[in-house]
């Protein structure tokens, strides 16, 4: 079976088994949006406002969805008695988990991209303005989930079970608030070494002008990152994300 055949197989199988998350991401994403919407009109909140909301929704969602999709491809060949059958065929270890890795980002996208659609429509509907710099912004998002990705899959390769690389995406996700205030307030300090800093360019470039890069108004975000510099953040983390979970995932023995 050729390299290219074997992609497909697995790639095609990865997109079968995440059915269920691209149908019940697909509608929260929506929900999500909608209810951005009805507390927009609400809290009277300006266009603005409403597009930069929208950005922090689409930079959980990404995070959530990662988390749940991305989170077994790196162990499941090793947690489940399935794997013995596959990685013991004569097959590229590395083209099993780059199908794996490419389904999971696609994926990913389809609910975002709905946010996208349904983010333009609504607010069009409320201000009567178009989103701004959508495509930008979507590029931007399309990279954060590629490497975020990147990252849980990395670390299923160096877990035990799938439970802890979920663990590890949930907690990154949801707690990532919390640590821009202590450190951006407490210490003072710009976390440009942390992944999730860098997705909030997703809800910054939708914003004009480009929120100024330091804002000592702001308790959760004091910092904000370039444009330029998101893309470095998140270009490092896919690069060293991907090499060390090829790594692994290549070397990783059959039986824990």
């Amino acid at each position: 079976m050729s390299a290219l055949r074997v992609f497909y197989v697995f790639f095609m199988n990865q997109l079968k088994s995440s059915k269920a998350a691209i149908i019940s991401f697909s509608i929260l994403s929506v929900i999500l949006v909608g209810l951005l919407s009805f507390l927009s009109i609400k809290g009277s909140f300006s266009s603005q406002e409403f597009f930069s909301s929208f950005g922090l929704v689409v930079w959980l969602m990404i995070g959530l969805t990662c988390t749940n999709v991305a989170g077994g491809i790196g162990i499941r060949d090793f947690d489940e008695k399935a794997g013995l059958l596959i990685l013991s065929q004569p097959v590229k270890r590395y083209i099993i988990l780059s199908a794996r890795l490419l389904a999971s980002v696609l994926v990913v996208l389809l609910p975002v991209s709905m946010m996208y659609i349904a983010g333009w429509i609504l607010g069009y509907s409320i201000y009567s303005t178009s989103m701004n710099n959508v495509l930008l912004s979507y590029s931007i998002a399309f990279l954060y989930a590629f490497s975020f990705s990147s990252l849980i899959a990395m670390a299923g390769t160096i877990s035990r079970r799938k439970a802890d690389a979920i663990n590890i995406g949930l907690s990154i996700t949801l707690l990532s608030v919390f640590i821009f205030a202590v450190l951006e307030n407490f210490f003072g300090i710009e976390p440009w070494f942390f992944l999730p800093y860098a997705g909030l360019a997703i809800g910054n470039a939708l914003i004009v002008p480009y929120p100024a890069h330091v804002n000592p108004g702001s308790y959760f975000f004091r910092y904000t990152p370039y444009v330029q510099e998101a893309v470095l953040i998140m270009a490092v983390y896919a690069f060293f994300s991907l090499i060390m979970a090829f790594l692994v995932y290549s070397r990783r023995e059959l039986v824990n």
